[in-house]
């Protein structure tokens, strides 16, 4: 019978030697225990340098999602304020083809120029920044809504230049400045409830409060068709500025021109009073074309005298 070998540590100390002795089979459990715990302990400090580090890159990657929210929060907030100023560029649109008297753009090209397909599906792009009230697809759909509006705003503008150069003389005769500097608008034009019979009815002008005396301007070039007096409108002067254009200003204390006077936009052509049906001091306005009453608001192109 063969005998296993054994192995034979001694250990020498002050007081007596220690054998251990070692078989085979004992030295490769060791062995084998050694590398386990070996690699157990490597595999631990893997593991937490792992973690050390992606904790660091996830640190990186929020840092930078905060900015890219931050980003985009910024880029909502700019986006709100081109739209409202592209709304007040609709509104001088709307107001300049009437002052040079050419057609609104027709509804179903307005559509279509703001219109069009989702150009980038919502699944693809919100889930980048997941969890959040933004939308990234939604954003970049405004800003091609807006791009596509502005272009076509700048072909409407283009237009409304043209029609400017060539119709400069029209454009003097066309009201479009306010009547008075100071002042608010009491009563607008359309159905209102007639402060004397208490009855609906049709205001064809607006009604601007102001003291006693105010100075009343020629909104356009023109001649003085009349200065007259009426028991509903009080001391009344009409303009007439051709192209179909005529202006009425109502319940004046004076008239400063004549009838078949040359007037200029911004003269003093009366002043502000109370005659006629009138609870207090205001200047009634009307604008007509082509004997049609319009809304004069719709001729407030320029503001007051002083700003042209």
């Amino acid at each position: 019978m063969i005998k296993q070998p054994k192995f034979l540590f001694t250990f020498p100390s002050k007081k007596n030697v220690k054998n251990i002795f070692l078989t085979r089979r004992k030295l490769i459990w060791i062995a084998i225990s050694t590398v386990s715990v070996f690699i157990i302990l490597l595999f631990l400090s893997i593991n937490f340098l792992s973690e050390i580090v992606y904790q660091s890159k996830l640190a990186r990657i929020k840092k930078s999602n905060n900015r890219l929210v931050s980003t985009i929060y910024d880029l909502k907030s700019r986006m709100q304020i081109m739209e409202s100023d592209l709304n007040v560029l609709l509104e001088k649109d709307r107001a300049l083809r009437t002052y040079v008297d050419i057609p609104a753009i027709d509804r179903d090209v307005r559509k279509l120029g703001i219109g069009g397909k989702v150009l980038i599906r919502a699944s693809e792009v919100d889930k980048l920044i997941p969890g959040d009230n933004i939308r990234i697809s939604k954003l970049s759909n405004d800003l091609d809504r807006l791009a596509r509006v502005l272009k076509l705003e700048r072909i409407s503008y283009e237009s409304i230049y043209d029609a400017f150069k060539h119709r400069s003389d029209q454009i003097q005769s066309t009201p479009s400045i306010r009547p008075i500097n100071t002042g608010y608008i009491t009563d607008g034009f359309g159905y209102r409830r007639d402060p004397f019979s208490g009855k609906r009815r049709f205001h064809y002008g607006i009604d601007i409060s102001t003291p006693f005396g105010t100075p009343v301007y020629a909104t356009a070039d023109g001649v003085v068709r009349s200065c007259n007096y009426s028991i509903t409108y009080g001391k009344i002067t009409k303009l007439d500025h051709g192209f179909g254009y005529s202006t009425v200003y109502a319940h004046l204390s004076k008239t400063l021109v004549k009838p078949g006077e040359v007037v200029k936009r911004g003269q003093k052509i009366a002043e502000v009073g109370c005659t006629g049906r009138s609870t207090a001091p205001h200047l009634h306005y009307e604008v007509q074309q082509f004997g049609i009453r319009k809304n004069p608001l719709n001729y407030f192109f320029i503001g007051y005298v002083g700003s042209q």
